[in-house]
Parts: structure tokens; sequence; C-alpha cells
């Protein structure tokens, strides 16, 4: 989702005239926060809206199980009815919450709204009334471009933080001031990698996960590709805080990584079919520098001399 973003925010930069944009560092990093602040309110009225229905429903179905329960267990003998008292509430609450480890409270929809923005969509947690399926599409339809947005502007003041830090790198070891694409993809691909190792070893230490799961769970997060076979159950305050986090910070990491390796990769397609048209006598070599006109001489794979035309 995420490999273009800084490509794309560049592009819309480049559409504004110089002239008319004198914006100060501080008015970038104003504009900055500002859209990430939207982001997090609109997160936080999308989590009340989404709690509002489903735990509204959940509670009406819970209570609903639990006259069932009562009624099944009033015509049991007594005792026969604590054989079936504890299997009946594990039944009573799976069919309640069929769906979710967490209960729709506020902190735990917060990470729902924030899966579906990103388009992780873990499935471990998922409206089941007709209003919150309703409200999910519209949710999504504001929500994904606008983190998209955010995203961009984030991953851009990223980019530029990793040039500065090449610069640096090069004045130390006595280098030109200027940056190295190379040499910004490798910083780039180590911050992407320390995201990920400190991330999998939280995950590892607050969930008990082997070291290679939490890796596996943290690769399928920021790629946004959310199986679900794997969700944290840690559940305070501080969690979710850091969750939020590292999956926003692993999502420009990554996303920058894979947009480097995408335009590697274009390049060297590129030289491929290039390669490909030579052999095959389709190479065009141009006899002179400039702009070709007509009546230019040229020369294809075959030596074949051909005139140009414009």
């Amino acid at each position: 989702m995420c490999a273009s973003v800084t490509s794309k925010y560049q592009q819309l930069m480049d559409r504004i005239p110089t002239g008319g944009m004198r914006c100060s560092i501080n008015g970038k990093a104003i504009a900055a926060f500002a859209t990430f602040c939207t982001v997090l309110v609109y997160l936080a009225v999308g989590a009340a809206i989404f709690q509002a229905i489903e735990e509204t429903h959940e509670r009406d179905q819970r209570s609903e199980y639990e006259k069932e329960l009562i009624e099944l267990l009033g015509n049991v003998d007594e005792e026969f009815q604590k054989e079936l008292e504890a299997p009946c509430h594990m039944v009573e609450v799976l069919q309640a919450s069929p769906n979710m480890t967490n209960s729709w409270t506020f902190a735990p929809t917060v990470i729902f709204c924030l899966t579906v923005v990103t388009t992780i969509g873990y499935g471990y947690m998922y409206p089941v009334t007709d209003e919150g399926r309703g409200f999910c599409i519209f949710f999504a339809l504001i929500g994904i471009p606008l983190f998209m947005a955010c995203l961009a502007v984030y991953a851009q003041h990223t980019a530029n933080f990793i040039r500065w830090v090449c610069k640096k790198l090069r004045k130390l070891f006595g280098g030109k001031d200027e940056v190295n694409e190379k040499v910004q993809q490798v910083v780039t691909l180590l911050f992407c990698l320390i995201v990920i190792i400190t991330f999998s070893g939280y995950l590892s230490y607050k969930e008990g996960w082997n070291y290679f799961d939490s890796i596996y769970f943290t690769f399928i997060s920021f790629t946004t590709i959310g199986f679900g076979d794997l969700y944290p159950q840690s559940e305070d305050t501080l969690f979710y805080f850091l969750f939020v986090f590292f999956i926003v910070l692993g999502l420009i990491s990554l996303g920058t990584v894979i947009e480097a390796q995408t335009s590697n990769f274009s390049k060297f397609l590129n030289f491929i079919s290039n390669t490909c048209e030579c052999m095959c006598g389709k190479c065009v070599t141009v006899e002179k520098e400039g702009m070709i006109e007509d009546g230019d001489v040229l020369r294809n794979g075959n030596g074949n001399v051909e005139e140009a035309r414009a």
C-alpha cells in the first residue's frame, strides 16, 4: 500500500509554484503535526461509533444467552447442573462473542480502526451488525486516503532525515557533500531492520512468542498482508500505544524500502528489455549527440544505416 507514498507526495509538492510557497521548517512541522492529529481524531471518533454500535449489540446478545442458559439449567437435575454449568458458560461466551479475542472496548476498537485504514485487516475483530458493517464501508472510504496522505507526509520527512544522516556520514568519512542513492538505500534498509528487530523483540517479550513468530507477525503487519493467524493478546495502555507507534513507523520504513526495490527492479527489467531488443536487431544507436531530426544517420543492431524520421 505504502510503497509509492514518498514519490506521490513529491509529485504533489512539485506542482506547487516555488514562488508562492515560503513555508519554513516550523510551518512544515506544524502541518505534519496537524495531519497526524487529524488521523488520531478520525480514529478516535470512528472507534467511539463502532463501540456504540457493536458493544451494545454484544451486550444484548450476551444477556439473551444468559437467559437461555438459566432456562436450560432450570430444567436439569441439581446433581447434573454443576457439571453442565461450566461448559454452557463457555458456549455462551463463544456464541455471544464469536469473532474476537477482545470485546468492543475503546482501546481495542481504536486498533481495529487502525487496521481498517492501513488495510492490514487481521480479521480478529470485525463488525457483525448491519449498521456496523455499513459504517465500516463509509469509514474505510474516507480513512484509507486520509491515512495514506498522512503516511506520505511522514515518509517524506523520514526520507529527508535519512538523507541528512547520509550527508553527515559522508562528511565524517571525508566524502563529498552529495547524497549517494545506493548509500541512502542501505541506510533506509538498516533503519527498517532496526524497527522490525525492535518491535519483534518487544512482542516476543510481551506475548511469550518465539522470536521467529514475532518477526513473522511484524513483517506480515508492515506489509499490510495481515493474515490474522497470530495476534497479540496484551491489553495494557502502554502496549496499545507502542503497537500503534511501531505499526505506523514500520509502514513508513518498509514502504520506503519496497519503493526503492521496485525502482531497482524496474531499471533491471528495462535493461533486460533493451538488451533483448539489441540482440534481436531492433536496437538503434544515435551517431551524434543531441535531438534526433529528419536526416540524422542512425545505425541499427545489424549495422545497417538508417535515416531518422523525427
